[in-house]
């Protein structure tokens, strides 16, 4: 359990990191840029760190595919490219899912 929470932790960070570039990014930008036109970099700062976020998280999903031996890789990581919490949704189901497997069949030996 305690690997799976290791797991998980990574994917929470991202999701928590991607989310303050959110609404409070709205807010903040106006006090901390006071002199930036409406067509600046800065207000496209969410976008790109929102596609970012979710780069890194199908590159973290293939890698712990691959690491765990899953199946369903494919629709998991096109599932991440539109929704990131869908994609590590559907990747902590799996794995849990063969958590219980090999528990019976270390029970079954």
């Amino acid at each position: 359990m305690r690997e799976f929470i290791k797991t998980i932790n990574k994917y929470a960070i991202l999701l928590i990191v991607s989310s303050l570039f959110g609404m409070p990014w709205l807010y903040l930008r106006f006090q901390l840029f006071n002199e930036y036109n409406p067509e600046s970099f800065i207000n496209y700062i969410p976008t790109f760190v929102d596609y970012l976020i979710r780069l890194i998280v199908i590159v973290l999903l293939i890698i712990d595919f691959k690491r765990n031996n899953l199946k369903n890789i494919i629709v998991t990581t096109i599932a991440a490219l539109f929704f990131p919490l869908l994609g590590i949704v559907m990747f902590s189901i799996l794995l849990i899912e063969k958590g219980r497997e090999q528990v019976k069949d270390k029970a079954n030996a």
